[in-house]
């Protein structure tokens, strides 16, 4: 529910626009995202134990949504954006990566 919100506040404070494929894209990739990783979820980010924290919403920039929808909390405390391809669930979430 707050993804959807954020995305509509988002899509709508430019005005009423009509979607074009760029922005159907972003927001299926979104709604995907949303269903694999929960915010509060554990993950491994490259077989490091990670945190989902936030999801981007981005529309510009280096790190758009599309391409690194998930900010994630490493354990060293660093925050990463990442593609849906570098995470996995972690199934024991007190696992140590080797």
């Amino acid at each position: 529910m707050p993804l959807t919100i954020a995305y509509t506040n988002a899509a709508n404070s430019a005005g009423r626009r009509y979607p074009d494929g760029q922005s159907l894209m972003r927001k299926k990739t979104l709604r995907q995202t949303a269903r694999q990783f929960k915010v509060g979820s554990q993950v491994l980010m490259d077989f490091k134990p990670a945190t989902v924290i936030a999801y981007n919403i981005a529309e510009f920039g280096r790190w758009i949504s599309t391409s690194h929808p998930i900010l994630v909390r490493l354990q060293t405390g660093e925050l990463l954006y990442c593609r849906l391809a570098d995470l996995q669930i972690a199934e024991n979430p007190g696992m140590q990566a080797h």
